[in-house]
This record gives structure tokens, sequence and C-alpha cells, in this order.
């Protein structure tokens, strides 16, 4: 099964694909949808606003933006050299974590919110391989603002881009105030927006919801936290091969790349316990898939890694399907 996902040919992406729409297809057909609330995002507003009478219609067009991001997710790895350059080892471990609860598959804020995150991952990636970084440093600010009208906790990654400045070696204050400035460019012209049609109060209202309801919580059903446990013993192990890893086709820069994801990871981990449903902050799953492409694609011996792959794809099929049958966990 590893070798499979190690080449990145047609019956590869037709697999991924496959797959994404099976652990997708009781959301379809349950028609659940996660619909507007009092203190939902700008551009998440609009979207449910326009589609706000047909679940179906909004649970298509997250789901494409989802296998959007997960070829962009693979893009990143592989453009990055975190993975072997023509595998989709990236893709289908993105789709498995993606869909970790029976909750996941949904209209969420973080899906329309992920690829401009992972474009802003990939961005910094960028920012030590060429010799004038400042537009990259911009275009990062700009993505990370965009997905934070989607998805309000993309606020906190400005504090990833200060401390991955800091491990990448930019650490004049000019290139760290350069995102910073960018993100407040988006978020003026917004509130400019907000201001010029009468909607200015609803967003300052909207944000200091958001901000004064930032508390942790645990609030998880059994199975979910035995999903949150198994992944995350997962993570440690690939974690722990990453970090020990002599492949010498990923490049001098592989640990600090390591590292930027690293800080994402801690970062994705507290945001998974804020504000909101949990299941809804899944950057942290995003994260986890992250280590297991890098660690299988490290592998050279697939026995124990096909196992892994074949019971974790039949443990997250049960947990999307079970519950149609009234079976919860």
């Amino acid at each position: 099964m590893l070798k499979f996902f190690k080449h990145s040919y047609l019956s590869q992406h037709i697999v991924v694909i496959v797959m994404a729409i099976i652990l997708w297809l009781p959301t379809f057909i349950t028609k659940s949808a996660f619909f507007i609330g009092d203190d939902n995002t700008p551009l998440y507003n609009i979207i449910i606003s326009l589609f706000d009478f047909s679940p179906f219609i909004i649970n298509t067009i997250v789901f494409a933006i989802f296998v959007i991001s997960l070829f962009l997710f693979n893009s990143v790895l592989s453009a990055n050299r975190l993975v072997n350059k023509y595998s989709t080892v990236g893709s289908y471990t993105f789709v498995l974590m993606m869909c970790v609860s029976s909750n996941m598959p949904a209209c969420y804020p973080f899906i329309l919110a992920c690829p401009f995150i992972l474009m802003a991952m990939h961005t910094l990636f960028l920012i030590y391989q060429t010799e004038n970084p400042e537009n990259y440093m911009m275009n990062i600010g700009y993505f990370i603002a965009v997905a934070s009208l989607f998805y309000y906790p993309s606020i906190f990654l400005m504090l990833w881009v200060f401390v991955s400045f800091l491990i990448l070696g930019f650490r004049k204050l000019r290139y760290i105030l350069i995102p910073f400035v960018a993100f407040m460019i988006v978020n003026a012209i917004v509130i400019g927006v907000a201001f010029l049609f009468g909607n200015y109060d609803n967003l300052i209202e909207s944000y200091s919801s958001f901000f004064n309801n930032v508390t942790l919580s645990f609030d998880m059903t059994v199975g979910n936290v035995f999903m949150l446990i198994l992944t995350t013993f997962l993570f440690i192990i690939s974690l722990i091969k990453v970090l020990g890893s002599r492949n010498s086709d990923y490049g001098s820069n592989f640990k600090k790349r390591v590292g930027v994801g690293i800080v994402m990871t801690v970062l994705s981990a507290l945001v998974f316990f804020m504000h909101g449903p949990l299941m809804g902050n899944i950057m942290i799953f995003m994260m986890y898939a992250f280590f297991y492409a890098i660690a299988l694609s490290d592998m050279k011996k697939s026995k124990i890694a096909d196992i892994v792959m074949i019971v974790m794809t039949v443990i997250f099929l049960a947990n999307q399907y079970l519950p149609l049958f009234g079976i919860t966990i």
C-alpha cells in the first residue's frame, strides 16, 4: 500500500479522490452542514448566507475546497523536499487525518481557510531560498489575513510566523514587521468595506465575541478522545522518526523546515482546545498528516507501514459510517 502511494500517477490520484468521496459521503447522506452563527467570520458568513437554502450545495463547495487542499498539501510537501518528489503519500494522509471524526467532513470555517494556510506555509518555506524575500514575506501576511476572515484562530498563526522567522534566520525587525503590515492592510480594507456597507458594528462585535470567549474546552465524546489519543501516539512516533532521519535527499535545510512544522503543530494543539466545536479546530490533524507523510515517505521497509495504513483506513471508515446505523461511541 505504501509503495503504491510513493508514486504520483493518475491511478494514485484517482484512489485519493475516491477515498475522499467515500469518507465524505455520510455528510451528503445526512445533509449535515455547519450553519451560520453569531460569531462566525465575515467571508464564511457570506458563503453560508448565499447557499444556506441547500446543505447539499454548501457541502459540495466545501468538498471541492477540501480536494483542492489535499493536492495543495501534497504539493507543499513535495515542492519543499519533505517527501519524495513524485509521491501521493501526503494526499492520502491528509484525506485520512481530516476525517478523523464523523463530525469533521462538514462546512467548518477551517476547511475554507485551509488553502490559504497551506499557501502561507509554502511561502514561508520559500523565503530562505531567494535573495529578495520581502515579497514572499508580504504574501505570508496576506494569506493568513484572508484565512482569518474564514477562520478566526488563523490570527494566532502570526505568532507562528514570528517564531519561524527566528528559526529560519530572519531576525531583523524589518523582516518581522513585513508580514504583520500585510496582515493589517487586509484587515484595514475589510473594516473599511464593512464601514461603507454599514456592517462595521457587526464585524467588531463578531471579533469581540470570539476573543472574549477564548477559553479551553475538553468537551469530546469517548470516540473522539480515543481517536485523538491514537493519532497523537502515531504523531509522536512519526516525529521521532523524522527528527532521526539521515536522508540526504531532503537537503541541508530539512531540520529548519521540520522546526517550522513543529512550531505550527504546538500552536495548532493550543488552538484545538479553544472556542467552538473542538472537531472544527482541525488544524492539529493537518499537522499530524504533515509528519505522518514525511515519516512514511522515509520508510524503506513498508510492511509495518502498510499494516498501520490499512488499520487506520478501516478505523476511519468505520468512524464515518457507524453513525449512519445509529452506532456512536
